[in-house]
C-alpha cells in the first residue's frame, strides 16, 4: 500500500487528494505512512452500495463456484474468473452495479 501511495502523492504532488478506501486492514495499519498531499475517505462497513465492484465480486463468488473450492494454481483461479466474466452480458453488469445514486451522478 505505501508503494502505492507514494507513487500516487509524487505523482500529483500539486494537488490535495481525497482518497475512498475501504476498512481493510491495510488502509489503517498503524505501520501505513501519512502522506501531506493524501486524505483518506474511509468507506462504512458493509457498503456495496458505495462500492459497485464489491457487488460484481459477489456475484463472480457466486456464479464462479468459489466457495470451499480449492485451486491447484493460480492458472486454474484465472481460468474460473474469465469463464465467469465472459458469461456477464451489459443487463446483468447494470442490475449489479448501476445504483441509483450512479444513474443521477451521470
Amino acid at each position: 500500500m505505501d508503494v502505492f501511495m507514494e507513487l500516487v502523492s509524487k505523482e500529483f504532488k500539486q494537488y490535495r487528494i481525497i482518497m475512498a478506501m475501504d476498512g481493510a486492514a491495510w488502509h489503517r495499519g498503524d505501520k501505513l505512512k501519512k502522506w501531506e498531499n493524501i486524505v483518506p475517505l474511509f468507506q462504512p462497513a458493509y457498503s456495496p452500495q458505495v462500492n459497485p465492484i464489491e457487488s460484481l465480486w459477489h456475484h463472480i463468488r457466486e456464479k464462479g463456484k468459489f466457495k470451499n473450492t480449492t485451486f491447484h494454481s493460480l492458472g486454474e483461479v484465472e481460468n474460473r474468473l474469465v469463464q465467469v466474466i465472459n458469461t456477464l452480458d451489459k443487463n446483468t453488469l447494470k442490475s449489479i452495479t448501476l445504483f441509483n445514486w450512479i444513474k443521477c451522478a451521470i
